[in-house]
């Protein structure tokens, strides 16, 4: 077992019980010396991992450089004694430690000018990125020891806070108020300093579960409560296809507004499922972090992968085993039905390609002047059916072209649509303006026309 002890803030912070167990141990260990914490036990601590600091590219990697280092020194000496700033329970190393050993903690006094809320999230400023805490709660984040760093988190909570967002500037021995937007502008920060922020913003995820659940309630929205998963399938496929609208044409107010109707549809669907017993958002949440984690094994796991293509194949493959498809055809059966019919072919050539189905481009160029030619003799043959049949092979060797040359076959054919749909307007728009009719051109007035919509675009 490691012991670990918290030192506080200051140089006379450390409790007479963390300085006993300290005096007691053969082999005590800083995190850091640049500190003012680590004057109190000056000549009594043996090393410290200021070292580390260099070696590691990120703190995730500094906290398994020690961890590792930490779990090293206790197999020669048993009374090992870890200390760290704060009061022990927070500090990043020690909750990496703690997931691979036994860890006894003497707390000390988290003892920054402010009044700490039991309900608090706690950061150190260096380990914000990619954190999500909810904006309801309090946060505070601490070892705000310059001005870059200031501007980094200033960055962060900004995009969960407004600016004018009142919050606690705070050390050890002092506090102010100020505004979010002032955090990377005072004269002087110390590795102490933190900004503590109280929380109440309206614009978190727990926020949208409220609403949602208030407008589903027995007093709640008539329309609202009376959903079923059935009536409002069909609004995911809208919202869907209107995010992808605004994607294509770089609206970025637009993908801000789609993307939340379409997350406002999947927290519907779970509030209906939670309230007929089905399933739970958390359920929905835990499958995807499964799934996240499952297939990225060159992440998470002891895969490895060169570049995109590398990672695609991990992918793909750690898809097949958690859907128990143990052949090709098990994939390719899989594709859903409800896809359109261009993006289901070009998914179910994608997959027999991988399943010994690969073509060159010659091969599918030669298919493809078959099947036209087999195409021309059916349209003379008069069968409907034969048509149908003849017309859906060409189009499979185009959707087959398309996926062997990388391109996405159904977004390349939407945006030819909405090409030919403003062309046209501009065609249709100067025949008017002329005071003719597009039914009624001749060949050479068809194509100046023509020619003229096409320049517009």
């Amino acid at each position: 077992m490691i012991t670990v002890v918290g030192l506080g803030f200051t140089d006379t912070s450390v409790t007479k019980r963390g300085l006993a167990t300290i005096m007691g141990s053969d082999m005590v260990i800083m995190r850091t010396l640049r500190t003012p914490p680590a004057k109190a036990l000056d000549g009594i601590y043996h090393g410290s991992f200021d070292y580390l600091y260099d070696k590691a590219e990120n703190f995730d990697d500094l906290n398994v450089m020690i961890a590792d280092e930490l779990i090293r020194l206790n197999e020669s000496y048993p009374s090992l004694v870890y200390c760290v700033d704060g009061d022990g329970y927070k500090d990043s190393s020690v909750v990496e430690l703690k997931k691979r050993t036994q860890v006894y903690i003497i707390p000390g006094p988290f003892d920054l000018a402010i009044t700490p809320s039991t309900s608090c999230t706690y950061l150190s400023a260096y380990e914000v990125e990619g954190k999500y805490p909810d904006p309801c709660m309090p946060i505070c984040i601490y070892n705000i020891d310059d001005n870059n760093i200031a501007g980094d988190v200033k960055l962060f909570l900004l995009r969960f806070y407004s600016p004018d967002t009142k919050a606690v500037l705070a050390t050890a021995t002092r506090s102010t108020e100020i505004t979010l937007e002032e955090l990377d502008r005072q004269k002087k920060y110390t590795f102490d300093t933190a900004v503590y922020v109280e929380g109440g913003n309206n614009s978190s995820f727990a926020d949208l579960l409220r609403i949602m659940t208030r407008l589903t309630a027995p007093n709640g929205c008539p329309w609202d409560k009376a959903q079923s998963h059935e009536s409002i399938r069909i609004n995911l496929l809208e919202e869907a296809y209107e995010t992808v609208e605004a994607i294509t044409d770089g609206n970025l107010d637009g993908m801000i507004e789609e993307l939340g109707d379409v997350l406002l549809q999947v927290v519907f669907h779970c509030d209906i499922a939670l309230r007929s017993g089905e399933f739970t958002l958390e359920d929905v949440i835990k499958g995807l972090n499964d799934k996240l984690i499952g297939r990225h094994t060159h992440i998470f796991g002891g895969d490895k992968a060169e570049g995109a293509d590398g990672a695609l194949n991990v992918w793909e493959r750690n898809k097949m085993k958690e859907k128990h498809q143990d052949t090709f055809a098990a994939a390719v059966n899989d594709i859903p039905k409800c896809f359109p019919a261009l993006l289901r072919a070009q998914k179910a050539v994608k997959r027999v390609s991988k399943g010994g189905w690969g073509q060159s481009l010659d091969n599918i160029y030669s298919k493809l002047d078959e099947e036209f030619k087999l195409l021309d003799k059916a349209y003379k043959s008069g069968d409907p059916k034969q048509i149908a049949d003849k017309l859906g092979d060409v189009l499979l060797c185009l959707a087959w072209i398309g996926q062997t040359m990388g391109a996405n076959c159904e977004q390349a054919l939407l945006d030819t649509v909405g090409k030919v749909q403003k062309r046209y307007t501009a065609f249709e728009n100067a025949v008017l303006a002329d005071g003719k009719e597009v039914n009624n051109l001749s060949d050479e007035e068809w194509q100046f026309y023509y020619n003229g919509a096409k320049k517009c675009l």
